[in-house]
């Protein structure tokens, strides 16, 4: 997670929420301050295309307020809005596509982008390419699955549970794929939180 993230409260989002609930615009656009730059930035992992981010943003904050007294949230509201962008995108980018097939469907047909943290691009030149060569070639050896599980875990913070109820798998599925990016890391003799470093 970087130096910028707000550190996730539970409590406070369930205020947010109830205050949201009772129809508190205030309540509301607190929480959208709060959370929008980093599911922005989440969106542009899925698509470069902002319009496309945006709308699905819009789309989705719109549709919280207009149905705030029937939300029913079980998992954290981080998590919760994590969920909602990415079904919302990858619905959107299949519909644009129109060339994956219904039967495979977008699950497992999707671009999932990590770049070099700002922190990271400030190197001096000769590490910097260096470290780019090694985090492409890196990132190159796994899925989009496996980057956006190391993602949502390392740099949002989210549980086991919630990535499983996210990525639309079981929680021995969850496991299995964070496993296998790791093994993949290990394998190239990269510990994970080097690669963590690196990333947004």
């Amino acid at each position: 997670m970087d130096k910028t993230t707000p550190v996730y409260s539970f409590e406070e989002d369930r205020l947010l929420l109830e205050q949201i609930t009772s129809g508190n615009y205030a309540a509301f656009t607190a929480l959208y301050n709060k959370y929008i730059k980093g599911l922005h930035q989440y969106g542009l992992k899925f698509t470069a295309d902002t319009t496309l981010v945006e709308d699905s943003l819009h789309d989705l904050f719109v549709w919280i307020w207009a149905r705030r007294q029937e939300l029913s949230i079980q998992t954290s509201l981080k998590s919760y809005l994590i969920k909602a962008l990415r079904t919302s995108l990858l619905r959107r980018l299949k519909e644009a596509q129109r060339t994956i097939s219904r039967d495979t469907g977008a699950e497992d047909h999707y671009d999932f982008r990590l770049t070099l943290s700002p922190e990271t691009e400030i190197m001096d030149k000769e590490n910097e390419w260096v470290l780019r060569d090694k985090v492409a070639r890196l990132l190159a050896q796994l899925t989009n699955r496996q980057k956006e599980v190391i993602y949502l875990r390392y740099y949002e913070g989210l549980s086991f549970e919630e990535i499983a109820g996210n990525m639309n798998l079981t929680m021995k599925g969850c496991y299995k794929l964070m496993g296998r990016a790791i093994a993949t890391l290990r394998e190239l003799g990269t510990p994970v939180c080097i690669l963590i470093y690196c990333l947004l």
